[in-house]
């Protein structure tokens, strides 16, 4: 269980104890990311994440803060996605207080100072870099890119060279003044703690953040009528492709239907992809189905890395069970045992405090009404077979139709004939 307060000043808290743990995880999230930059500053929601660990008023050096972070003996991070970022410190039980102190330091007064803007545009460069040299990271922002367009819902989270170069101080302090406020953030405290201390500390702690209203962010535009094909041509020992369709976003009233039918398709070792794309033709050793929402979009994928040779046909046989699983249906032994395997990774998985912290605010900041598990089991538990083959039919569709495929020169001809042959 959880409770959540909103203060005054619309800031929200979070706090989930736990018991027989010695750990806890502190979580603060912006409800920022790159769904809210302009072209210009594509990039900057993460750029900024990074500059949080480069100082504050009262840890002047980087040095100092990683220091005192390393003496806790705990995990402490950040992320940027296209809708939230995310500051967190996991530790023992002990740590709470300092671990939070840092956390509402850098998040309210992070110095963002010149010369460490200017070194660090490097560090992210690099990043980017990274992450295109590998092929199954990469070609998620060609997915994105394809389906969604020049719009911020298309575009990468880290930006690119250009926009990460340019950024100055001014650019990074307004999106930082306008951003990083009350109403926008969300603090999550779980583990082993004592529920009132730590609700007043928060508010001892956030008791200064400003409080003006944030920035919106733009529709997402767009209309698609036949199947879209994005090849990207690259040098890579396996060709990867995703093959899928636009789904859902988190308010969508089907939006767990997609997700048990995303499970039933390509979600464990006995799902349909695995059995067929793996096991019966041993085509792959990565193949997964996802179900992604966002707050207002969503989308339904199949990923599998494959040698050269074997790409068409893979395609076909992802199609195939896309087609298969629309016109038949599901059966009511794979539906529970479906919702078995969900159930048992969810428990296991919210084992530990930061999963929790994690579970609680990522819903949180992505429809403002988290639940408990129990609460998502009972929702899960509540979809038929029905709701799902219903699901397949609304989505599966060539109007809804997207592929990426990436590796040397994909022939594009093949690919779209492929494509064109689903209905």
């Amino acid at each position: 269980m959880f409770k959540k307060i909103t203060l005054e000043n619309g800031l929200r808290i979070l706090t989930a104890p736990m018991q027989g743990t010695n750990t806890v995880a502190i979580l603060i999230l912006c409800g920022t990311g790159s769904d809210y930059e302009t072209k210009r500053e594509n990039g900057i929601s993460h750029f900024l994440e990074h500059m949080f660990f480069k100082g504050t008023e009262r840890r002047p050096t980087p040095g100092g803060l990683k220091e005192e972070l390393d003496a806790m003996g705990g995990i402490s991070n950040a992320f940027t996605s296209h809708e939230t970022t995310g500051y967190y410190i996991k530790a023992g039980t002990p740590y709470l207080e300092r671990g939070l102190d840092i956390l509402a330091d850098i998040y309210k007064h992070s110095l963002l100072e010149e010369p460490e803007i200017e070194k660090e545009k490097q560090v992210v460069v690099e990043e980017m870099h990274r992450n295109r040299d590998d092929p199954a990271s990469d070609i998620w922002r060609h997915w994105e890119r394809l389906i969604y367009g020049d719009q911020p819902a298309g575009w990468d989270v880290a930006g690119d060279e250009e926009t990460v170069r340019q950024f100055r101080r001014d650019d990074l302090h307004a999106y930082f003044t306008h951003q990083y406020v009350a109403g926008n953030t969300a603090v999550v405290v779980t583990g082993n703690i004592d529920e009132t201390g730590v609700l007043e500390r928060v508010r001892e702690h956030f008791a200064d953040i400003r409080h003006s209203p944030p920035r919106t962010r733009p529709a997402v535009t767009g209309i698609q009528t036949t199947p879209q094909l994005h090849p990207e041509s690259r040098k890579t020992d396996q060709t990867h492709v995703i093959v899928g369709f636009r789904g859902y976003d988190a308010f969508h009233p089907k939006r767990y239907a997609a997700d048990l039918l995303a499970t039933v398709l390509g979600g464990g070792w006995s799902s349909r992809m695995f059995r067929r794309i793996r096991e019966e033709l041993g085509l792959a050793y990565a193949v997964f189905t996802d179900s992604e929402n966002f707050s207002n979009r969503g989308y339904l994928v199949t990923y599998a890395g494959v040698a050269h040779e074997n790409a068409e046909r893979a395609t076909e046989e992802i199609l195939g069970e896309y087609r298969r699983i629309r016109d038949a249906g599901v059966r009511e032994d794979e539906l529970a045992r479906t919702k078995d395997f969900i159930k048992g990774r969810m428990l296991m998985a919210l084992e530990t405090s930061n999963a929790v912290a994690s579970f609680v605010g990522g819903e949180e900041m992505l429809t403002g009404t988290p639940l408990t598990a129990e609460e998502v089991l009972a929702k899960l538990d509540a979809v038929g077979a029905e709701d799902i083959a219903a699901v397949a039919r609304d989505r599966f569709k060539p109007e809804t139709l997207n592929m990426v495929v990436l590796g040397p020169e994909p022939d594009s001809q093949k690919f779209e004939a492929i494509l064109s042959r689903f209905s």
